[in-house]
């Protein structure tokens, strides 16, 4: 029974540490003056939707995310107020590993130094191995990155503004479409390689996101190396599958929204049959595969299916800024290609 009470007591200190974390997030961000529209402590989610905020359980296990918060679109008018939104963001992000080391240490200390509160070093080293997790794959990534990366920084502004809940003005497209340019005309198309993977990851997510976003009107041109991406995308497949298979996925759903965009700029373009069908095996999303069969088997019976946002993955639907792509994708297909 002792077992089970100290193992209860690991579990609710634990999750107590991760709320405070997301906590210290949510406080900066009101000192920041980010608006918060979504706040998610695995597997609860409060997110706001037509002025109204709603409560759901859900796992967002893209990258094993624990807790996340998001915000109402920050309109930038100038590339000044882009570099100050970076440095903003740069403390937003440091402070969650900041408190996760500070509390490890503590923990820790009194756990090896007081018998009576041993489980406290073992609580201390579980904390530290989400909170490495979590550095590597949200805050540590981009705190660091937004200085080192003009990709990431560019793919992170664009998530708190265009990709924001909420009206985006003509100036903040402008920007956004700006460093679009900027950042593309310094990237060098590589073929994948495993051993690279920053790169790579760095390039899918950066040419992912710069797509969605002129599919989405929220940029207004595409730099051409975007087009040499994807067809490089194309042809490194078959590589990404067999050295790397956790970048399938991934990979599936940049290349399906390249398809659309070609069917889209032309309604008589048929992709080629092979690569459909690695792309359909790489989704594990029954809504991307979905959207694959409207586009492309004029699956008409589904557009209900794909309107409704609950149909979306976790992680997109309850983000109104995300979710709104998917939805005007199915409304060009309603619009122009039916």
């Amino acid at each position: 029974m002792s077992y089970l009470i100290i193992g209860l007591k690991i579990f609710i200190i634990e999750y107590s540490l991760l709320f405070i974390h997301e906590l210290i997030h949510y406080i900066a961000s009101l000192i920041l003056k980010f608006k918060t529209t979504s706040f998610y402590i695995i597997p609860f989610n409060i997110y706001k939707e037509n002025s109204n905020y709603k409560f759901k359980i859900a796992f967002l296990n893209n990258d094993f995310i624990t807790s996340r918060l998001h915000f109402n679109s920050i309109n930038l008018s100038s590339k000044f107020e882009y570099s100050l939104l970076l440095k903003k963001l740069r403390i937003y992000f440091w402070l969650g590993p900041i408190f996760d080391f500070l509390i490890f240490v503590i923990l820790f200390s009194i756990g090896v130094s007081n018998i009576s509160y041993s489980y406290l070093a073992l609580v201390s080293l579980i904390h530290f191995s989400l909170s490495t997790v979590n550095f590597f794959n949200s805050d540590g990534k981009y705190a660091i990155g937004l200085k080192e990366d003009k990709r990431i920084a560019f793919d992170i502004i664009r998530n708190y503004s265009i990709c924001g809940n909420g009206n985006i003005s003509y100036a903040t497209k402008g920007i956004l479409t700006d460093m679009h340019m900027e950042v593309s005309k310094d990237i060098s198309i590589s073929p994948f390689d495993v051993n690279d993977l920053w790169n790579f990851l760095n390039n899918i997510s950066f040419y992912t996101n710069s797509l969605i976003s002129y599919l989405n009107k929220d940029i207004f041109t595409l730099h051409p190396s975007t087009l040499d991406f994807f067809n490089r995308l194309e042809e490194d497949f078959d590589d990404i599958k067999k050295y790397d298979y956790r970048q399938v996925e991934k990979t599936s759903i940049s290349l399906l929204y390249y398809l659309i965009y070609k069917k889209i700029l032309d309604s008589s373009f048929i992709p080629n049959e092979e690569l459909s069908n690695k792309i359909i095996k790489g989704l594990t999303h029954n809504y991307y595969k979905n959207l694959y069969l409207l586009f492309f088997k004029n699956k008409i019976k589904n557009i209900d299916y794909l309107l409704n946002k609950e149909n979306m993955p976790p992680s997109i639907y309850t983000i109104e800024g995300h979710s709104k792509l998917l939805l005007n994708l199915v409304n060009i297909y309603n619009n122009n290609l039916k």
